[in-house]
């Protein structure tokens, strides 16, 4: 059904749960797709070698998220690699407990880094090329439901998915004049390596609360993704578009 032959894709955080459903979705629709990892590389080589198959070209490189000039010369090395950049996956982040009144700055900071400064950091640097090249692109951007509706004990988390969103809605504004679409995708409760603890202790619970009764696979956020990608998705940009079994239901 979608067609990226010849399309060039980063995705960040792209070696596990969400981020490596989103890697497989775009190689099997044909796309050459990069993508970064931080610490793990057997979990992104066997990755590579499991998309090996489909015939558009896969690249991944070291790269921290939260380091401006480690996400520059990783978007210069992609640019190298495959010549151009047309879309641009917002995905990577992390997602820890913290008490208001007991969160250390650290935590605060790691968090706001990791989360939604690299989102201006590869946004930055992509767009430079898009309009250097004028280039049509797509740029969708991962965020959550604890972005709509906030989540208790998780507020640093929560205020960057939220920063998410209206990143989102400012540069479809900004940027649809380029020919540049913007879009996010907010997802609530996934079944990744990050929320396997929390199911073990209480999935019955979690599925209870939403309408469809299950848990989404990675799979299931990445076929929204590619579909706002895709020239289906051509008059859509400042969409959130929620993927959440039914758990927060909003506009």
């Amino acid at each position: 059904m979608f067609h990226f032959q010849n399309r060039n894709v980063i995705v960040t955080g792209g070696s596990r749960g969400i981020g490596a459903g989103i890697v497989r979705a775009f190689m099997e629709a044909g796309a050459n797709v990069a993508f970064n990892y931080n610490k793990n590389y057997r979990v992104s080589h066997e990755l590579s070698e499991s998309c090996s198959k489909h015939p558009g070209k896969i690249f991944f490189n070291e790269c921290d998220v939260s380091d401006y000039q480690e996400v520059q010369a990783f978007v210069n090395k992609v640019i190298e690699e495959f010549g151009t950049v047309d879309i641009l996956v917002n995905n990577a982040g992390i997602w820890e407990f913290g008490k208001i009144e007991e969160l250390p700055v650290d935590a605060w900071r790691r968090t706001m880094q990791i989360n939604l400064d690299s989102v201006y950091y590869f946004t930055h640097f992509v767009v430079q090329h898009m309009k250097e090249k004028k280039i049509n692109g797509n740029i969708i951007n991962i965020s959550s439901t604890a972005g709509q509706r906030g989540e208790p004990f998780y507020s640093h988390y929560a205020a960057t998915k939220g920063g998410i969103i209206s990143f989102t809605k400012s540069l479809a504004a900004e940027l649809g004049p380029n020919g540049i679409r913007v879009n996010c995708v907010a997802p609530g409760w996934v079944r990744t390596d990050m929320t396997a603890e929390t199911f073990a202790k209480d999935e019955k619970t979690i599925k209870e609360l939403m309408p469809l009764r299950f848990i989404p696979e990675p799979s299931d956020i990445a076929g929204p993704v590619v579909f706002l990608a895709s020239d289906y998705a051509r008059a859509i940009t400042g969409e959130i578009l929620n993927v959440n079994a039914g758990s927060v239901l909003c506009g």
